[in-house]
């Protein structure tokens, strides 16, 4: 069984969800959907906390037995500090230290998957559709994402627009900031996050201003030409529900 190009990057923390862990359900039912054997690289982001030590080392145990490779970065996580060390700019060091990691930017695309998402499947199953995705960004090399919306939307949503049978794109005016890359579940291309994160290192104090989602989004957009490059699957056949 030959691995797809395709990285698994999982972004955790030792402070869980308002004192609820929800990694064990979401690697697992991950998991259970999807042979873990297809992706090329399996990596979980733990940021850790001072404090809590003994639950990083219940998560990395966890993971090594799974073979899931463990990045760790330790900082403390706040909401507002004068430094500007929020929780969103110390999240954006996270994103561009797990994709600068070298084994990882060997592979084309990433599933970018926070701690806190599962699957849902109705006509499709896991792997069809992340073969699919990766078959659309390759003939699309315009689009710079294939997102697996929230369940809040099950019919086509009023701003997008078909793309093909299973994918839709954002429309221009998808939000009142235009189309925009959101955190949800979504298969990218390693190196554009890779090179759009480290453009971000520069902007970090930018980030008390600017929702870290809005600039995600632009600078992304900065990498294609289309006015319209957020794709995501057709909802009613998979899309993704959080559980955080």
């Amino acid at each position: 069984m030959n691995p797809l190009p395709l990285n698994l990057i999982i972004f955790s923390t030792t402070m869980g969800h308002g004192g609820r862990h929800t990694y064990e359900e979401t690697i697992n039912d991950l998991f259970e959907k999807f042979n873990p054997k297809l992706f090329s690289n399996k990596v979980l982001h733990l940021k850790v906390r001072n404090e809590e030590k003994d639950k990083a080392e219940e998560i990395k145990d966890f993971c090594s037995k799974l073979d899931i490779r463990v990045i760790e970065t330790e900082e403390d996580v706040v909401h507002h500090s004068e430094d500007h060390l929020c929780h969103s700019a110390g999240y954006f060091k996270d994103i561009y230290k797990a994709y600068s990691d070298l084994e990882l930017r060997k592979q084309k695309y990433s599933l970018w998957l926070e701690d806190d998402w599962l699957f849902n499947t109705r006509v499709i199953s896991l792997e069809n559709a992340f073969k699919q995705s990766i078959k659309f960004l390759d003939e699309n090399p315009d689009q710079l994402c294939v997102r697996f919306n929230s369940g809040q939307d099950f019919k086509k949503p009023k701003k997008s627009i078909k793309k093909s049978h299973n994918f839709f794109h954002q429309d221009l005016d998808y939000t009142q900031y235009g189309p925009t890359f959101t955190f949800q579940p979504n298969i990218n291309r390693t190196n554009e996050i890779f090179i759009a994160w480290k453009a971000a290192q520069m902007y970090l104090d930018k980030l008390g201003i600017v929702h870290c989602e809005i600039m995600s989004g632009q600078l992304l957009k900065q990498l294609t030409n289309s006015p319209t490059p957020f794709s995501f699957f057709n909802p009613k056949k998979i899309y993704s529900s959080h559980i955080g």
